[in-house]
């Protein structure tokens, strides 16, 4: 650009083949002149540039904290759900346990009622008292299994067994048989009793918590061999099960693999 209007102004006198001392100061007047203006346009352009990368970087922030804001909303919208998620839950199991209460609270004076007819007057001996009852038997002896009152669960489990061996619940006593047992730290009579409920109901729904029991139950007496089979076993024949959860769990703990076969 300098070039260009230098030329300009250089061109009459190279024409006019002499320069005089007038030409020199009016060569030097235009030559200031387009001084001042190449910087003025250089200042003018600088200030573009500046102007242009401010622009820039005010879209990039704005863009930036827009970004922020939408994924603060996304979070937050996530958080809300997991938040109602816990509290249908907790609803679910806080009706789950009123009901188990009430459950509970008939049961114990539906026996009651059974213990003072059969016995008006007289001091009821430890036990359960017959009943016609299966249901009304086994709640009982499950309410005291709860409460750990091992004991009477045991009485209790062992009569609905004699009094209904062909009942649909029949597996479930055995088990539970098993349960008081362990309980009670009597790990081989534990392991007896659900042995009986894997070789009586193999298709029982307790069959995967009976096995996932007994291998505990065999760590506990020391056998951990043993043990570790029937947990694998469980994790094998059962592995989209919440016992299959608990025998991968207690096998990390032991260091063992979950995943190897039973010898």
């Amino acid at each position: 650009m300098l070039r260009r209007l230098l030329l300009a102004a250089l061109a009459p006198l190279a024409l006019a083949g002499c320069v005089s001392s007038s030409d020199i100061d009016g060569l030097r007047a235009q030559l200031a002149e387009v001084q001042r203006q190449v910087l003025q346009l250089q200042m003018q352009t600088s200030s573009k540039e500046e102007v242009a990368n401010l622009q820039q970087n005010l879209k990039t922030q704005t863009e930036q904290l827009l970004q922020a804001e939408a994924d603060r909303r996304a979070d937050f919208g996530n958080l809300s759900s997991q938040i109602s998620a816990l509290q249908g839950q907790l609803e679910d199991t806080n009706y789950r346990l009123s009901q188990l209460s009430q459950q509970i609270a008939s049961t114990n004076q539906d026996l009651k009622a059974v213990r003072s007819a059969t016995s008006p007057g007289l001091p009821q001996p430890p036990g359960i008292a017959p009943v016609s009852d299966p249901e009304t038997l086994y709640q009982t002896a499950y309410s005291d299994y709860l409460r750990g009152n091992y004991d009477l669960a045991l009485l209790g489990f062992r009569q609905y067994l004699e009094s209904f061996p062909e009942t649909d619940l029949a597996d479930n006593a055995s088990y539970w048989i098993g349960e008081c047992y362990y309980r009670q730290q009597k790990y081989a009579d534990a392991i007896a009793e659900y042995d009986k409920v894997l070789s009586q109901w193999p298709r029982s729904d307790k069959t995967a918590s009976a096995q996932l029991k007994r291998g505990y139950a065999q760590i506990e007496l020391g056998r951990k061999d043993e043990g570790v089979r029937q947990l694998q076993g469980v994790v094998r024949d059962f592995p989209n099960s919440d016992e299959a959860n608990l025998a991968r769990q207690r096998l990390q703990s032991l260091g063992v693999a979950s995943g190897a076969r039973r010898q």
